[in-house]
């Protein structure tokens, strides 16, 4: 069965189904299943079209623990863990297994031929044979003892492990592993203790697994997934953290199919049950095709097959006496009558058909012959040898004789319904006798008949009725025949599938292969080695009885299907006793290993014991168990079989379907009606192709109610929103169109006991509004399929987000919930103010003090100081009625990052295009998305042909996305920037194919280009494939997305962090001590205290460069693992089912962790893997806690631009905390630097060196007046070392230089000297193209003019000055802090300037200057009336007061703090919040 094609229909035809993981939203799972083969692929081969790539054992292995292992951490089952591979598969499934390994081996050889045909030196190890995923092969044994290791390891060491049973259903025993997990579920449903309300996950990627789901009648059971995402430029998740997931709500299912067919609930002659609805609907998913019977004509899930059953089945139904498949056994007798109504469609679809073969036979005067015939794949050179004149006048052959008698009854039965009937016209004969023709044509050339007779018409009929049946006994109770299977590639025409009323089916039993019967079955001859030595000649010795089992080459046929791994693989069958009569002489020869390797073995089940077992061997590669408290026992496969009488049908009577189980989405507590149309629903980023199932609320109640009551009944309640997925949140206020009313309480300042405060909608607060209401109602119509209706009232809830611990009254533990922070609105209607619902909370796990805290168990400190983060040990909790607990910690000293400009900049798309040579316009098409389609232009649509991406795809508009190290967006002007690395890329794409760039650069404006428009003389040559196979052995492809506005080190910035990091930590290793503390037990974390996504530090905010600890027990990361945060990646615009996620999403971040730890991720210059993707939740920012912040650490050797000056970091998105257009941005790095061992201050041209007055002067262009330059610098005694001096502090005049005209040219401007760029001899687009102009990089301002290069950007140019027609600026209306001394940093110790002999400065307040931001002007009134007393006070005496100078945090310079306790301590006067001199 084609798994997108059904999974994606299902999903978008029923909107609601699929809802995006969130950890802290997993309901709880008693039992989780995993269907292992699909995590043995994905690890073991993961890029198949690569053929290049190899994969050593041990990563494999490896990568299946860390896969595991976070499967179960995401859903954490509280009973069972059932781990199912698949053993040998019935006979049935052995012919698509076949196909499958067939067709692989295949494709592999094709991609290593073709490799080494371009000259490409492949890897000298053996690439890795997926066919090894097969039971018995030596891989798979080794992997069944590693999975017993990682069991017992994870029961022994991991307390979530430990309190639930593990079952491992290896490869030994027989079965599919979805069925084996299927026939474990009918034996605990018999089972007479059995919980019906037991909640079920299964894990798999094959579609067949919605009916298998359905089929158990379970209420409550999900499927858990990896995202689906569709479309050509999807990029796969590589590692399972960035790989999101879906549960897929079966409960939820069931009320879907219950609205498609509810239109028949009163026109039956018998009670509408939806569980015998539901097993009807899967027999219908049957005839679509799956894994065991191949797919009816003309029945595609792409050609709305699906709806189509439907439609015959709502028909038929009312006229029966009964549903058709009672439970697994299908009642011939009502299937014949569905089956009839079905063969319609035959007569209906051969009209397009006939409509080309009269098109062909009009244009050419003759029939197609079969090579002619796309459609099919004739293998008879006879079949259309049929004179059409000799069948008109009644002179048919043998062979169709009995099509025409079994063609007749359908037309007839169609004319009986028609009053009207007429003689047909020579026109209808002729198309009946067509279809004739066209029917033999399909069953002697798709099923390899000579003649079609009646015989072989029934025995068509017989053999599929008989596979639908052994299907459904498969699914329903069991295998029912070991060695049954269906005998050809292809079904019947559906109008020849009838007869079959009075058929006795049954089945033999018989035995499953052992395991080298079926490989040897399955395998193709180019993975014989995965056979032992003894069977190889068998696949490959012309002698061989069965060789001609294992062709060397074959065919595919698409057969109406339009992807190539849905192609059936035409290769012969296996016959049974042929085979094992060819393999009975070989067995004699196989060692003892291989003999143990051939048969079949039990199931293992594992339960923790709290006494030790002793130490347990390890396999290859990892470590000794040193006490194991895993119990391990076998069962066997025939001790789950049920009886017929054992075998409890359909749900449960005790089941609880009423009830709401959070996390279980239900429809029932609405009133609602449902329509099946076209509505685009956004179910995977993109409009739905086909119908969705709409969802129309039918409200009880006024949607608008008076407000003031609605507020009363529901602030400050716990509500259920989110209808249909419900989730509990707190209502915080209520709002219509205009007003709003808040909910006010203790927290809220409630002094007077008033419980609402109202805010009136107006101006801004109501488009604010009308824009929250549509935001609601779009996302409830775009991606759920849910028409609200009129929306008059919002409820604006936050939503549950988790569980914390508390002490109550220092004795008990008490569970206390959290909210989210940002709330979401919600329509009145959609909302459900009461529900009667099961486990509201989890069960309590600590009731004591004691408990929580046990002496031994580790916690971690959250005071702020040098002890924030640090790992420590309780030593006793008797001291909690105190409010405290002892403690050991830990302390160590933490190294600090430091920022290196190692990367290169980006630049602007001019200055990128210049460089490559081409137009802005060209560069962001060719960067983004260019697609093709094959062939001259035509006018049909666009979207409905195929295309070829010939884009970069380094960067993606629509998804707000950019590609790591090659594109980025700037945050200010939204506009994409480039870096070296893509203009290099770009250059190279060029001269690759330089006549694309020359069509290109003539059709810009277009969104969809034709073959013809760009390669008119190259016409059918393949020219765009030519070009895509080009880009994808391109190393850009490679590179990771992310959302714009992400910020993150480039690799050469993270691997200079890290060589620095590395000598730290050398530095500060074994330095680690350890204090005993009594600490407040609010002030310590313990993992297990919190759950849900519940912060460890709720203020606590993250930089790069932070240095953090994981906190979190059960992830990969280590507990207590600490590292430095080297990318924040904004949270994508996933496609939830839920608003408030979007609202409340949360950044994550890629932290360097100190040592690498297995289950880490690689990053590019890194060859250990040391990197990986945290949630706040999960760690603490050790620089946050313990103000590190302020230390600003730069490396001294750092690049400098073309122009001299430091480049600073490659950083994306280092936000400034100014806002003003005129002062955003932060003060060069040299003021941070300090040299105490000089006395003086550094001068250059009269001007100090890090001036403030200097660096504002840069930044607005201003000189000084002429006062300012009469004025000389003097150096005056240090008198006292606090620049937070009492006394006034005086002036340090600032020398200028005259002032210049600023019209004035320069006349040696910087030109950097012009890369070496290509020239394309063919192209006239490329030649002679100008020198591209200079780049001017970003880097902060020069500190003074006197530093700025002579010839610089012309923004830095020292003659930049004010024109001498305009008034010049007075120094007096600068800050006063720029008339001050500089920092007392700059300073030696006892060498300060004598401040009681400075003057303080003068203002003139009366004339505002233009040309000083107002700010700096608010300032200076400020500062000139510290002195002066207020209005009211002006008789009280002034106060000797000066403004503190703002100084930079140097945490090297200490100074001491002279304060005097008798003095009355002076306001300290506020400083312009916004200038960017202002440090802490």
């Amino acid at each position: 069965m084609g798994v997108p094609k059904f999974f994606r229909y299902t999903s978008e035809r029923y909107p609601c189904l699929n809802e995006l993981v969130k950890q802290y939203q997993i309901p709880d799972f008693d039992n989780m299943y995993l269907d292992m083969n699909g995590i043995i692929h994905n690890c073991s081969h993961p890029d198949d079209s690569n053929p290049h790539f190899r994969i050593t054992e041990e990563k494999i292995f490896k990568d299946i623990f860390h896969y595991l292992s976070i499967l179960f951490q995401i859903i954490k089952p509280k009973k069972l863990f059932f781990m199912a591979i698949d053993g040998v598969a019935p006979r049935a499934k052995m012919n698509q297994q076949r196909g499958r390994r067939f067709r692989s081996a295949r494709e592999a050889e094709e991609l290593e031929a073709k490799a080494k045909a371009k000259g490409e030196v492949l890897p000298t190890e053996k690439r890795f044979d997926s066919n090894c995923i097969t039971p018995g092969t030596v891989f798979m044994a080794r992997l069944h003892e590693q999975l017993k290791y990682f069991v017992k390891m994870k029961i022994s060491t991991d307390p979530l492990w430990s309190k639930v049973k593990v079952i491992l259903s290896g490869h030994e025993t027989p079965g599919e592993g979805e069925h084996k997990i299927m026939d474990y579920i009918r034996w605990a449903r018999s089972q007479p203790d059995y919980d019906p309300n037991t909640r079920h996950c299964l894990y798999g990627l094959d579609a067949d697994l919605f009916m298998l789901g359905m089929c158990t009648h379970e209420p409550h059971f999900a499927l858990l997934r990896e995202e689906v995402k569709f479309g050509k430029t999807t990029q796969r998740a590589t590692s399972i953290e960035e790989t999101n997931f879906y549960l897929l709500h079966l409960a939820l299912l069931r009320e879907y199919l219950e609205q498609e067919f509810i239109s028949i609930k009163d026109k039956l002659p018998f009670p509408f049950d939806i569980e015998k609805v539901v097993d009807d609907w899967v027999l219908m998913g049957f005839l679509v095709g799956n894994d065991f019977i191949p797919h009816l004509p003309n029945m595609h899930i792409s050609n709305d097959a699906l709806p189509l059953l439907y439609k015959t089945y709502m028909t038929v139904l009312p006229t029966l006496d009964g549903y058709i498949n009672e439970c697994g056994d299908l009642n011939l007798a009502r299937f014949e009558v569905f089956m009839q109504e079905l063969a319609k469609i035959d007569k209906e679809k051969f009209h397009d058909t006939y409509a080309d073969l009269k098109y062909f036979e009009g244009k050419t005067g003759r029939r197609p012959n079969f090579n002619e015939r796309k459609e099919y794949k004739p293998n008879n050179d006879d079949t259309f040898n049929v004179n059409i004149d000799d069948i008109k006048a009644n002179k048919p052959d043998d062979e169709l004789q009995a099509l025409i008698n079994a063609t007749q009854e359908m037309f007839l039965d169609d004319m009986a319904l028609d009053d009207d009937y007429e003689e047909t016209s020579d026109e209808d004969a002729t198309m009946e006798m067509e279809f004739i023709l066209h029917k033999k044509d399909y069953y002697m050339n798709k099923l390899d008949y000579s003649k079609v007779t009646d015989e072989v018409l029934a025995d068509q009929a017989e053999g599929y009725v008989r596979a639908i049946q052994w299907n459904l006994s498969y699914y329903y109770k069991g295998c029912a025949s070991w060695c049954w299977y269906y005998p050809h590639h292809y079904a019947p025409y559906i109008s020849d599938v009838k007869g079959f009323k009075d058929l006795k089916i049954e089945f033999e039993l018989g035995e499953p292969f052992k395991p080298f019967e079926q490989l040897l079955a399955v395998l193709p001859a180019a993975s014989k080695h995965l056979l032992p030595t003894p069977f190889h000649d068998l696949m490959t010795d012309e002698d061989s009885p069965i060789v001609h089992y294992y062709p060397q080459s074959f065919e595919t046929d698409l057969n109406g299907k339009k992807n190539e791994w849905e192609a059936v693989v035409l290769i012969p069958f296996i016959d049974e006793t042929n085979l094992l009569s060819a393999m009975a002489p070989c067995y004699q020869r196989l060692t003892e290993e291989e003999l143990k390797r051939n048969t079949h073995g039990p199931m293992l089940v594992y339960n923790w014991s709290p006494n030790p077992l002793g130490p347990t061997s390890a396999p290859d590669y990892f470590p000794l168990i040193q006490s194991c408290h895993a119990t391990e026992q076998t069962i066997w496969r025939a001790e789950l079989e049920v009886s017929a009488e054992q075998l409890k049908r359909g749900m449960l009577p005790n089941a609880q379907s009423d009830l709401l189980f959070p996390g279980f989405p239900t429809m029932r507590h609405l009133k609602y009606e449902t329509e099946v149309k076209k509505s685009k629903v956004k179910v995977f980023d993109q409009p739905s192709r086909n119908e969705n199932m709409i969802v129309k609320l039918l409200p009880d109640e006024d949607t608008n109610p008076p407000l003031q009551r609605l507020a009363e009944k529901l602030l400050g309640k716990v509500i259920w929103v989110g209808w249909p997925h419900l989730t509990r949140a707190k209502v915080v206020s209520v709002s219509n169109e205009t007003l709003r009313l808040h909910y006010v309480d203790q927290q809220n300042n409630n002094v007077n006991g008033v419980k609402t405060s109202a805010e009136h909608n107006t101006g801004n607060l109501h488009r604010q509004w009308i824009s929250e209401r549509s935001t609601v109602i779009e996302h409830n119509l775009n991606r759920l399929g849910i028409e609200l209706g009129d929306v008059h009232v919002l409820i604006h809830a936050t939503n549950l987000k988790g569980y914390k611990y508390a002490i109550q009254n220092n004795v008990h533990m008490v569970m206390e919930e959290e909210w989210c922070q940002t709330p979401c609105g919600y329509a009145l209607q959609a909302v459900v103010a009461d529900a009667k619902a099961a486990n509201l909370r989890p069960p309590a796990k600590f009731l004591t003090i004691t408990d929580a805290y046990p002496t031994g168990d580790s916690v971690f400190l959250l005071t702020q100081g040098q002890y924030y983060g640090c790992l420590a040990t309780v030593v006793s909790s008797e001291a909690a009625r105190s409010g405290r607990i002892k403690v050991c910690v830990r302390e160590s000293t933490e190294p600090v990052a430091k920022a290196h400009a190692t990367a290169c900049p980006y630049r602007s798309a001019n200055h990128a295009a210049a460089a490559c040579g081409i137009s802005p316009q060209m560069l962001s098409r060719i960067t983004g998305s260019v697609l093709v389609i094959m062939g001259v232009r035509n006018d049909l649509p666009t979207e409905n042909q195929q295309k070829i991406n010939i884009g970069l795809n380094l960067k993606f508009n629509k998804k707000n996305q950019e590609v790591s190290g090659y594109t980025r967006r700037c945050k200010v002007t939204n506009a994409w920037m480039y870096s070296e690395r893509c203009i290099d890329l770009v250059k190279s794409y060029a001269k690759a194919f330089p006549e694309l760039f020359d069509q290109l650069a003539y059709s810009m404006n277009r969104d969809v280009f034709f073959e013809a428009d760009l390669w008119p003389e190259n016409m059918g040559e393949g020219k765009p494939q030519s070009v895509q196979k080009w880009l994808k052995g391109l190393s850009h492809g490679l590179s990771a997305r992310r959302q714009c506005g992400s910020e993150a080190l480039e690799p050469e910035e993270m691997k200079a962090v890290w060589k620095d990091l590395e000598d730290q930590l050398t530095e500060i290793k074994d330095q680690e001590k350890s204090v005993t503390l009594h600490v407040k037990w609010n002030l310590l974390y313990k993992p297990e205290l919190h759950e849900g996504n519940v912060a460890p530090d709720a203020k606590a905010d993250y930089k790069i460069y932070d240095r953090i600890v994981c906190v979190a027990r059960n992830i990969t990361v280590p507990l207590g693992a600490k590292g430095t945060i080297t990318a924040i990646y904004q949270p994508t615009d996933g496609n939830t089912v839920r608003l408030s996620d979007k609202m409340n999403a949360q950044p994550t971040y890629q932290v360097m962790f100190d040592h690498p730890f297995t289950g880490a991720m690689s990053e590019e210059l890194f060859e250990e893997a040391r990197f990986y993707r945290m949630l706040p939740a999960n760690m603490l920012n050790i620089s946050y806690g313990r103000k590190t912040r302020s230390v600003v650490k730069n490396d001294n050797n750092v690049d400098t631009g073309a122009w001299g000056f430091t480049q600073p970091p490659a950083l994306l998105r280092r936000d400034n905390t100014h806002n003003s257009a005129f002062a955003s941005y932060s003060p060069p790095r040299e003021l941070m630097k300090f040299a105490p061992e000089s006395p003086k201050v550094e001068k250059e041209n009269g001007s100090a060196k890090g001036d403030p007055t200097s660096l504002l002067r840069s930044l607005l262009k201003i000189s000084e007046n002429e006062t300012d330059q009469s004025k000389q610098n003097k150096t005056q005694p240090e008198v006292n070392k606090s620049w937070r001096n009492k006394e006034k502090q005086p002036n340090v005049p600032v020398q200028a230089k005259p002032q210049q005209n600023w019209r004035k040219p320069v006349d040696n401007q910087f030109r950097p000297p012009a890369p070496n760029d290509w020239v394309n001899t063919n192209s006239n687009y490329y030649k002679n193209q100008p020198q591209p102009p200079p780049f001017v990089p970003f880097a902060p301002p020069f500190p003074g003019p006197s530093q700025a290069p002579p010839n610089g950007p012309p923004q830095f140019r020292v003659g930049n000055q004010f024109p001498k027609h305009l008034p010049n600026v007075s120094a007096s209306l600068l800050p006063s802090w720029t008339q001050q001394a500089p920092p007392p940093a700059m300073f030696p110790p006892n060498k300060q300037p004598n401040n009681q002999q400075m003057n303080q400065p003068k203002f003139n307040n009366n004339v505002p200057n233009p040309f000083v931001p107002l700010q700096v002007q608010t300032s200076q009134r400020r500062v000139n009336h510290v002195g002066q007393p207020p209005r009211n006070m002006e008789g009280a005496p002034a106060q000797s007061s000066t403004l503190p100078k703002p100084q930079p945090v140097v945490p090297k310079a200490q100074q001491n703090q002279q304060n005097n306790p008798n003095k009355q301590k002076k306001r300290r006067p506020r400083i312009a919040a916004n200038l960017p001199f202002q440090l802490d």
